[in-house]
C-alpha cells in the first residue's frame, strides 16, 4: 500500500498549486494595501474574495491530488 505521501501529484494538481500560490500572493497584496482602510475587510471586498478564493483553490487542489495512487 503506496502511503499518499509518496504519490506524484497530477497536471491538474500542478496547475491547482500554482493557482493557490498565485492567489496567496495576491491576497497578501490586497491586505497590505488595504491596511488602513477599514472598507478593505468589508464582506465582499477584493481582499475577501481573493481570500475566499484561495481556500476554494486549495482545497481543490487537495482532493485532486488524493486520488492519485
Amino acid at each position: 500500500m503506496t502511503s499518499h505521501w509518496l504519490r506524484d501529484p497530477g497536471p491538474a494538481s500542478w496547475v491547482l498549486i500554482v493557482l493557490t500560490a498565485v492567489l496567496a500572493v495576491a491576497t497578501v497584496l490586497l491586505h497590505l494595501a488595504g491596511r488602513g482602510d477599514p472598507a478593505a475587510g468589508e464582506p465582499g471586498s477584493a481582499r475577501n474574495i481573493a481570500l475566499f478564493a484561495t481556500f476554494v483553490c486549495a482545497f481543490a487542489a487537495w482532493v485532486s491530488g488524493r486520488g492519485r495512487g
